[in-house]
């Protein structure tokens, strides 16, 4: 989307670099121009100005364009000359040949051209074939040597026929004792298959990575566990943490699960001392290590050495077995100062309710459920205003400029005292998109601001966005 600028840009003799002319396909797409105004012709590659009733092409010192050996020209005078190649005659005659051993075959070995590239002269060279020399060869298969304890084996043998003489030899595929078995046909075969497997029992010499799933479906050993998996006194490392009653679990799972005796003992109401249920005093209630409250309502809870203040969402914890009646001090306790109450409004810090944070109540409004909204996004220091006749803004029309003067000092801007030095301006469209356009700005040494248009700009076809600094 373009940027509109709706005043005449003054550069200071500054360079315009990297600067594109508009393009256009023709006159049309171009429109009406004004005097002197340029755009680039794309379907003629020409730079074109409005002369004041049509478009003209700006064209350089050539009158003429004339052909040369092979090049002809239309139009040479112009405005558009129009070059072609002459046209080039050939007559290809294809053949077609199947030759065999000892045939031949006739192709091109060089191509002469003159000066522009045309073709001048062909020559040609035979070739012919060599004599039949085929050789086939067989591929028989069969077992190779098996002894007690060593590598399976199975062997191809490769032997010459045909009108060759090849030489007779053979490829020998071995196995490895305990991880790869090898095995050919028992008697030699020209269609016996060379079978490749793992062997019975395997053995993995370093690492094994396994993508998917490892299924054991072995049957059971002589004792009471199938199928067991002997891990040889090595670790079973990085177990995920178990989930369901048959999964194994984790040595950081196990220690969890036995750590300690405590349990949540529900909700802890501290809005009268000793609070309930009673964790402090002569009538406390006993408990185990570990044992835990959450606070559902603040207050304060007085120990025989200290009082300790709790707000909603704290947790307290049970160091040690408490007796019950035993008057227990603060420091048998942990408190955790979650923090978690809802955040109320206020005006001052001191007297606002903090939960995660607190809220200054002359920007934000919080509901009972922690619900928090600003009270206005509006800047208390900016001001919108529409480009019109009613004040605080006025318009006037003279020597082709329509210019709008705006008071600055009215109440429904900034008001007394306010000075056009200290406002930033930035105009936009009256209606939607809202695009921003460069207008010229002008600010008087008191209240007063113009904002100038070229040409004659209707009421409220645009406003000004005012930010007083």
């Amino acid at each position: 989307m373009a940027i509109n600028f709706l005043n005449s840009v003054d550069l200071n003799q500054n360079q315009l670099i990297k600067a594109a002319i508009e393009s256009q396909p023709n006159d049309t797409a171009a429109g009406t121009g004004v005097d002197g105004q340029l755009y680039y012709n794309t379907t003629l590659d020409t730079i074109k100005v409005w002369t004041g009733s049509a478009w003209e092409s700006i064209s350089g010192d050539i009158t003429e364009v004339q052909g040369g050996t092979y090049i002809s020209v239309t139009n040479q005078t112009g405005p558009i000359p129009i070059v072609n190649h002459d046209a080039t005659t050939r007559t290809n005659t294809p053949t077609a040949s199947s030759p065999g051993y000892g045939g031949d075959i006739v192709a091109i070995k060089a191509i002469g051209t003159n000066a522009t590239g045309h073709v001048t002269s062909v020559d040609t060279e035979t070739y012919t074939l060599p004599a039949d020399t085929n050789e086939t060869y067989t591929l028989p298969t069969s077992a190779g040597v098996i002894a007690p304890g060593a590598p399976t084996t199975g062997i191809i043998s490769l032997t010459a026929g045909g009108t060759g003489s090849g030489v007779k030899s053979t490829v020998t595929f071995t196995g490895t004792t305990g991880r790869i078995d090898v095995s050919g046909p028992s008697t030699p075969s020209t269609t016996g298959a060379i079978t490749i497997d793992l062997t019975d029992d395997v053995t993995i010499v370093d690492d094994l990575t396994v993508g998917g799933i490892i299924t054991q479906s072995q049957s059971g050993e002589t004792n009471s566990f199938a199928s067991p998996i002997n891990m040889n006194t090595n670790k079973l490392t990085n177990v995920a943490t178990g989930t369901a009653s048959t999964d194994g679990v984790n040595l950081g799972q196990v220690e969890l699960l036995v750590a300690g005796v405590g349990v949540f003992k529900g909700g802890y109401n501290a809005t009268t001392d000793p609070g309930v249920p009673v964790i402090s005093g002569g009538s406390n209630i006993a408990l185990d290590q570990g044992d835990y409250f959450i606070v559902t309502h603040d207050g304060d809870i007085t120990f025989s050495d200290a009082t300790v203040s709790v707000e909603v969402g704290d947790f307290i914890f049970a160091n040690a077995s408490i007796t019950a009646s035993s008057t227990p001090a603060s420091t048998q306790y942990t408190f955790v100062l979650a923090d978690a109450n809802v955040a109320g409004a206020g005006a001052t810090d001191g007297a606002t309710e903090k939960g995660v944070s607190g809220f200054d109540s002359a920007n934000f409004d919080v509901t009972a459920s922690g619900w928090v909204q600003l009270n206005s996004q509006r800047n208390p220091y900016g001001a919108k205003q529409s480009l019109n006749n009613t004040a605080p803004s006025s318009r006037a029309e003279s020597g082709g400029v329509t210019t709008f003067t705006i008071d600055l000092a009215a109440a429904s801007l900034f008001g007394t005292g306010a000075l056009s030095e200290n406002v930033k301006v930035e105009v936009t469209e009256g209606a939607a998109p809202y695009e921003t356009v460069y207008a010229c700005v002008t600010r008087s040494g008191s209240a007063s601001l113009a904002v100038g248009f070229t040409g004659s700009i209707a009421n409220d076809a645009y406003q000004v966005l005012l930010s007083h600094v």
